[in-house]
Formats: structure tokens, sequence, C-alpha cells
């Protein structure tokens, strides 16, 4: 690698290279950071001149890290969270600062969020900024303690977000009763009938995408009650690796979000499809349906709060049947 000074690099292609890395999808990158993607391109192209290496293999299912990007990363990664912090820092110090989010969510939900809410702030001529970042099991105390001021997740028991803080606030948005099928394009189980049963006998990928905590999936839980043999396979929270995973086995995911079609429109490798109401009914006859809950601290008395709140509470209707 050729000597690199400081005044090579910029922080957007820093912050590209590091969502690259994690995403490993540019029109994902695109979506998230509300870059146009011939920008992406150019500073994936500015990086790879900086470094003196591809950094990223083009593969069919998307931009593959190579070993000297798995190197850079952790460095890189590091560098946005210091100017993140910076930015926080001299937040503290304006006469009158703007109003910035910290906001968490399901990738599947919020990656069209950007660009509207973008237009929705400006449209109401409001001092307001925000980071969206995907929810994780940390995020309900990271709300607690202020480090994320709004989140969005999955959740069967709204009382068990409750009980976590006195000062959490969860909102009921929507009824996650509907069931998306997710799969190789050429698996078998789609010359089938597809049916609870017939699900079941395939490898079943636990995809706790968004959830307000490890749990089972309804579809685990039913199994369990109807005595039905089910093979889990493996239990994955990012949108990324159950993608990647799917692709290279004959592996079964059961995502309650109906905005998986528009991601798995930019994959010619992966099938989805929604089971038919029937089915869903049979499953949660017998096990609780889980809910879309918006999750914010009673202690954060920003009033411009409620107004993102009913922005992003317009987002999930329109994005999310």
């Amino acid at each position: 690698m050729r000597d690199i000074s400081f005044s090579d690099l910029d922080l957007l292609s820093i912050n590209i290279l590091v969502n690259l890395y994690e995403n490993k999808s540019a029109t994902f990158v695109s979506h998230k950071l509300n870059v146009p993607a011939p920008k992406i391109s150019r500073c994936l192209k500015h990086a790879r001149e900086v470094f003196g290496n591809e950094l990223f293999i083009r593969k069919k299912h998307g931009l593959v890290p190579n070993e000297f990007a798995s190197q850079i990363y952790p460095i890189a990664k590091e560098i946005i969270e210091c100017s993140k912090n910076l930015q926080k820092l001299n937040g503290m110090h304006e006469l009158n600062p703007t109003h910035h989010f910290e906001v968490a969510a399901p990738d599947l939900i919020s990656y069209p969020f950007p660009k509207v809410l973008l237009n929705a702030i400006k449209n109401a001529g409001k001092d307001i900024s925000f980071n969206i970042s995907s929810w994780t099991k940390h995020s309900i105390h990271d709300i607690i303690s202020g480090e994320i001021d709004l989140g969005l997740c999955c959740s069967k028991m709204l009382d068990s977000i409750k009980d976590t803080d006195d000062s959490l606030n969860a909102i009921p948005l929507k009824k996650l009763n509907k069931i998306f099928l997710v799969c190789q394009n050429d698996h078998p189980i789609l010359k089938e009938d597809i049916n609870l049963e017939s699900i079941a006998k395939y490898p079943f990928i636990n995809s706790n995408i968004g959830q307000s905590e490890l749990e089972p999936s309804p579809f685990q839980e039913y199994c369990q009650t109807q005595h039905i043999k089910l093979t889990t396979e493996m239990n994955l929270t990012g949108l990324t690796g159950l993608f990647e995973y799917l692709r290279s086995s004959q592996g079964i995911a059961l995502l309650p979000y109906s905005s998986i079609f528009t991601m798995i429109n930019n994959s010619q490798d992966l099938h989805v499809c929604r089971l038919s109401d029937v089915e869903s009914e049979r499953l949660y006859m017998q096990v609780k349906e889980p809910n879309l809950y918006l999750v914010y601290s009673d202690n954060n008395k920003d009033p411009n709060l409620r107004w993102l709140s009913s922005e992003v509470r317009d987002l999930v209707e329109l994005f999310l049947h």
C-alpha cells in the first residue's frame, strides 16, 4: 500500500466504505445514506485509488470485502464514530443548535426513510438532523440511556417493553400478522403446496430482525405447540447475513415485513412470497401475533421528537402494507 496523506481522505468516502463493508450492497447504502448511486461509485473509486487496492470484489449477490478491506474497516469505523462525537461536541457549544436525533429501526423498514424524511424536514422548515441505525438487542437500553431518541421494534408483548424502564413509551403502530417466506430462487418448496407443515420439512432460519429482544419466532412457537418437528439451522439478526445464508443453503426464513418484496426485487437469486391468509390465521390462532412499536423515552423533552415521531408513523403506513 502506498503512503496516504490525510488530505487524500474525505469522511463521505470513509463512511461509504464502512457501510459497504457492513451491508455489501451499493443500492442499500445509497438509500441509507441518501447519496445518489453514481456518487457511491465515485467515492468507492476514490477510496480504491487512495489505498491502491480493490477493497471489494463484485459478485452476483453484492460487493464482498477482501482481506485488506477487513483490515481497514475497524479503523474507518472508529474515524466515523469520532466524527459523530465531534459533531455532538460542536452542537453543545452552538447558540442555536440543530436538533439532532438518533433513530433505530429494522433495515427492512427504514431503508427508504432518509430521503422522505429529509424532504419532510425541508418542507416543514424544521432545524432537524437525524441518523438512522439498525435496531439491535441493545437498542431498548440505548433509548433509556439517551443514546437513541426514537426506535421502531417488533415485539409480541407491550408490557415487556414498558417494564424495562418507567420512562419508556411504546406506541403500537401495526399488527404484523402477515407472513412472508424467503428462500433461494430455485428452492424445492416452490414446487410444492406451501403451508406450515411443508415449511417445517426444511431447515429454518430464525431471523430476529427488529425484535425488542432475542426470542423464538411465532413459527417456532407454533411448531412446538403442535408437536411438529422443526430443525432451526441458524439464528440471525442482520438482513445482509440472512440473505447471504439463504443463497447458499436450503434454509427458509419467515418475516413479518411486506417491505421485503422491495428488497428482494434487487436480488435475482432469492425469492419471496406471502403465505396465504389461511396459513397465517392457522399460525396466529395458536401463538400471539407480533406488533410494530414506536418507542421513545419520556425523559426526552424536545418538542421536535413528537413531530419526528408523527412523520415516522406516517412512513410506516406508507411502506409497510
